[in-house]
């Protein structure tokens, strides 16, 4: 799902997230043209490099299986990768504000969805990594026997 996502964000961010207008002389009192999610403020950049890191480190264990990336460290790498580029798109969105097209919001959705996915993630291999410490129940000792107290008399 973050494969896919990462993805659909590197490829939506090609769509016209702004509408800029440039105002002439003459004939035509303006100009109009789009602007992508990679043009303009820096932030579109940052946002597409760090979406590409996000995919090189989720296809890391697909192109190099020897690498264990299963653990929640892992996943903790990738939901603290995909809240920087939720930030990024956001600010992206707030620098370029004016004009702002629907692909925009699909933009900030989508990194949202990410960021929403990873941190499930991080959850669930943190739940994993809970249940592996609770030791199972035939390893449990069981409880000790306590015996009743002596009743301390003689029985005449």
């Amino acid at each position: 799902m973050i494969l896919l996502l990462g993805a659909a964000l590197l490829v939506e961010m090609a769509a016209p997230w702004q509408r800029i207008c440039a105002v002439t002389s003459g004939d035509e009192p303006r100009i109009c043209g789009w602007r992508t999610g990679y043009e303009g403020s820096n932030f579109g950049a940052y946002a597409a490099i760090l979406a590409g890191v996000i995919l090189v480190w989720e296809l890391l264990p697909v192109v190099f299986p020897r690498l264990s990336m299963r653990g929640w460290p892992a996943a903790i790498v990738t939901a603290v990768l995909s809240t920087v580029l939720a930030v990024f798109v956001l600010l992206k969105l707030i620098k370029d504000n004016e004009f702002q097209t629907i692909w925009a919001w699909i933009g900030l959705i989508i990194s949202v969805a990410l960021m929403v996915t990873a941190w499930i993630r991080v959850r669930f291999r943190w739940g994993i990594r809970d249940e592996r410490r609770k030791p199972e129940p035939s390893k449990v000792a069981p409880p000790a026997q306590v015996q009743p107290p002596p009743t301390g008399g003689s029985g005449s």
